[in-house]
């Protein structure tokens, strides 16, 4: 009785177990559902800040190779001016040497180098900052993973069962209803023990002397075994005896009491049988109420998990804003140091324009000198050829003088002879500017009191476009006017 008893009691309390059970399983798929939804959410956010990451770092590496280059190719136009000296001519005298960058202000390529240098200071911060909140955020959701993973687990426990059997391999309604049939087939068997028992009691009642056999069979079990109470023939009949008065026999028809006690010695060959197969039931039933048992205390572990998971989703989500926060910063000082890089950068190619035109501007300037020299050096050789021409027609003239006189002299008179007797002008050529390092005289040959000076200038150039040179012609003392050369 005792062991059917157990076994209502373990059906029962499975039956409560799947109760909760079922209860406990659709919470936790719904949070756990739930939670997988959000954690996707997470990861999508993640990989969108990775993007934006990835996207600033290959910016950052272009940015770098873009200002070295500038850099290199401003600092080589700044080391052919560091190593272009100064012609003299360019050089006041007594003046030192110098080379081209002398000419230029070197504050502005710190300033615009001071200028990147910040620059690339912010973006590396800006880098740094949102990189630590890449490696919280990639924490947190490591921690909600690994605790989604563990709750997971936890739903399928990897212990064995007492029937050695893991529990995840025997589901839930297999063993309620396992138990429900051990419990009902105990409450036949008990059932049939006890339609056995009372026709046992019966045919001793109906054998003469059977009753006082009985209790003397029993009063010896019991002092051989004083702390078992067994339930006995004899005790039932004393207990029938007490109720309805003694009776020592009844009797029975013979037909009656001999297939009644076909019938006892028939079953009595069975009821060992049906003893040990009570309790082979219970004992399964205690395996399978383990097995039920444990899987239930991993469906309350996982549930208890679960709302863990559900708790630290709900601290990541209220630090994803911050996050996002975070991404939106990193994007937006970004591209305001890009664009205050562009501007740099922009500058560092004006000013390798600049110095190029300088440099270029240097080098034709030196080419002009030369020119102009060239173009002295010609009008020197032109005045030097006229002088040359001058001085053979002055000689010539003096030639046609002498002869003109010897043959006219005689015959002319004084008075006439004063206009054909004047001397030859004379002529000087001279720079109205004396900017070169010497100057260029023509004198014309014939009396000192009657000269005549032609004075040519000419201008150095010192604007894009050369005067063109004139000559100015001096009266003499003597002289009827201006006579051009």
């Amino acid at each position: 009785m005792t062991l059917v008893l157990r076994a209502n009691d373990l059906a029962t309390s499975a039956r409560q177990m799947h109760q909760e059970f079922v209860i406990l399983s659709a919470q936790t798929a719904f949070l756990r559902h739930g939670i997988l939804q959000e954690l996707h959410i997470l990861h999508q956010l993640r990989r969108g800040m990775a993007r934006a990451y990835d996207n600033g770092t290959r910016d950052f590496k272009h940015i770098i190779r873009t200002l070295d280059t500038a850099d290199g190719r401003l600092e080589k136009i700044m080391q052919v001016l560091r190593k272009t000296t100064v012609e003299n001519v360019f050089r006041q005298p007594g003046e030192e040497p110098k080379c081209l960058l002398d000419f230029v202000d070197p504050k502005i390529v710190e300033q615009v180098r001071d200028a990147l240098k910040e620059s690339i200071h912010e973006l590396s911060a800006a880098k740094t900052s949102f990189d630590g909140d890449l490696l919280r955020f990639d924490t947190d959701l490591r921690t909600l993973t690994d605790a989604m993973a563990a709750a997971a687990s936890l739903a399928n426990p990897t212990t064995t069962a007492p029937d050695g059997c893991p529990p995840d391999q025997r589901s839930i309604p297999n063993l309620l209803s396992a138990l429900s049939e051990g419990s009902h087939l105990m409450a036949e068997h008990l059932s049939s023990l006890t339609r056995h028992f009372d026709m046992c009691v019966t045919a001793v009642r109906t054998t003469e002397g059977g009753a006082a056999l009985a209790r003397r069979r029993a009063a010896e079990a019991t002092s051989s075994d004083e702390d078992q109470a067994p339930v006995s023939i004899s005790g039932v009949i004393s207990a029938q005896e007490s109720e309805s008065g003694p009776s020592a026999f009844e009797p029975m028809d013979p037909l009656e009491r001999q297939e009644l006690l076909h019938v006892v010695m028939r079953d009595a060959a069975e009821v060992d049988d049906v003893v040990a197969d009570i309790h082979n039931v219970l004992q399964q039933m205690e395996m399978d109420h383990a097995s039920l048992h444990s899987l239930f205390s991993a469906s309350r572990a996982s549930h208890a998990a679960t709302l863990t998971c559900f708790s630290l989703l709900v601290e990541v989500g209220a630090r994803a804003s911050s996050y996002v926060a975070a991404e939106a910063e990193f994007v937006q000082r970004w591209e305001d140091e890009k664009e205050t890089i562009d501007e740099n950068v922009s500058k560092m190619d004006e000013l390798k324009k600049f110095y190029e035109g300088f440099l270029n501007a240097y080098g034709g300037l030196l080419l002009e000198v030369e020119r102009r020299r060239a173009v002295e050096g010609k009008i020197d050789s032109i005045w030097r050829k006229a002088r040359e021409q001058v001085d053979k027609l002055v000689e010539a003239d003096k030639r046609e003088r002498e002869h003109f006189r010897l043959e006219v002299g005689d015959y002319v008179p004084a008075d006439l002879w004063g206009v054909v007797d004047r001397p030859l002008g004379r002529w000087a050529v001279v720079p109205l500017e004396d900017t070169r390092e010497g100057s260029y005289e023509l004198e014309a040959h014939g009396e000192p009191e009657n000269e005549g000076k032609v004075e040519s200038a000419y201008e150095r150039e010192t604007e894009p476009s050369t005067p063109t040179p004139r000559k100015m012609p001096l009266n003499g003392p003597g002289s009827a006017g201006e006579r051009p050369f």
